[in-house]
């Protein structure tokens, strides 16, 4: 599996709710702590500069299934309180989600300066409303679990990366504030640095076209979308010519993939020369990556890329046979260390 980890080309406008801190507010140093499935990151950021140091965390459990956690940086020295703690989250499952919390709280009650929790994929934030009663909006409730963290000086800063849904940024409040973040700069530098043969961009929907087009000024724009025809709904070209044209789709996130599938054959039916993807967030279910290696029944991109904001998923990727031939990780850690 190839990967990516060349610093990244200069960040994207701040439009469209994207933050940056103000140069004045930076801490020079963080205490760095991390889920466990972000050690590996988390030891590689302390090693880009003295700005941070890494303590690692104990993620046990009891006989009963209960959480026993014994957070890094406190003994036999406490170098946690009053210092700017940089918290790496992963909120992959309930299990990991809850075990967080418990450090989040723990760590608010520790006379810290400052808190940034660096969450670069929400997992609940496709769960933003209802369409019937007694469903439950998870992206509502996750959000107000960090919104009651308690005061630590300030409201807890919340790290967001091409969030799926911009206005769950207001689902946080009092606790907690989120900042928002785009990983395009991580795929354009990739195009930018390899020459990569991309004469168009492309979006599944007008949503995706409206939050990404703007940075991709320097291409072709392509917009697809779903039309009703008879009983079913296929995917068209709905704006734009792929016509001879090499097309990377870009997209949030990618589960299941089948609109990003159905997007592909339309252009290359259209004429498209050679179709590739990225998506910000790899959120395959189960082994469903598979199915774009070669020889999958959705082989039908040149290349895919992801970045590495959701490690569990990464780390099933990067194990698939095959998938070194068609997907490429790029790294968050350049993107990291510029928008803190």
């Amino acid at each position: 599996m190839a990967s990516c980890l060349g610093a990244p080309a200069a960040a994207a406008s701040a439009a469209m709710g994207l933050s940056r801190a103000p140069v004045r507010n930076r801490p020079s140093k963080y205490v760095v702590l991390s889920y466990k499935t972000l050690d590996a990151f988390a030891k590689r950021l302390a090693k880009t500069s003295d700005k941070f140091t890494w303590f690692e965390t104990s993620w046990d459990k009891f006989a009963d299934g209960t959480d026993h956690i014994v957070v890094g940086g406190f003994a036999p020295e406490n170098f946690v309180m009053r210092s700017h703690v940089l918290f790496l989250a992963d909120f992959h499952s309930n299990d990991a989600t809850l075990s967080q919390l418990h450090v989040l709280i723990m760590l608010c009650e520790s006379f810290v300066e400052s808190l940034t929790i660096y969450l670069p994929y929400l997992p609940t934030a496709t769960m933003e409303r209802v369409i019937r009663e007694g469903e439950v909006a998870t992206a509502n409730t996750v959000s107000r679990m960090l919104s009651g963290l308690p005061p630590c000086g300030g409201p807890a800063r919340v790290m967001f990366y091409d969030l799926h849904t911009l206005q769950n940024r207001f689902y946080l409040h009092t606790g907690a504030v989120a900042t928002l973040h785009t990983t395009i700069p991580l795929v354009k530098d990739v195009l930018k640095r390899r020459k990569a043969r991309v004469d168009a961009i492309a979006f599944p929907d007008e949503g995706a076209q409206k939050r990404f087009g703007f940075q991709f000024g320097e291409y072709d724009l392509i917009t697809c979308g779903k039309q009703r025809v008879g009983d079913a709904r296929i995917v068209t070209i709905q704006d734009g010519d792929a016509s001879g044209k090499r097309v990377l789709i870009v997209d949030d996130m990618v589960k299941t993939g089948g609109t990003l599938v159905e997007c592909a054959k339309a252009l290359k039916k259209a004429g498209a020369q050679e179709v590739s993807a990225y998506c910000a967030h790899a959120a395959f279910p189960g082994d469903s990556m598979k199915r774009f290696c070669p020889g999958g029944d959705r082989d039908v991109f040149a290349k895919f890329y992801v970045s590495n904001s959701n490690p569990t998923v990464v780390d099933r990727l990067l194990a698939t046979p095959g998938s070194g031939d068609v997907f490429e990780v790029l790294d968050m850690l350049p993107l990291l260390v510029k928008d803190l």
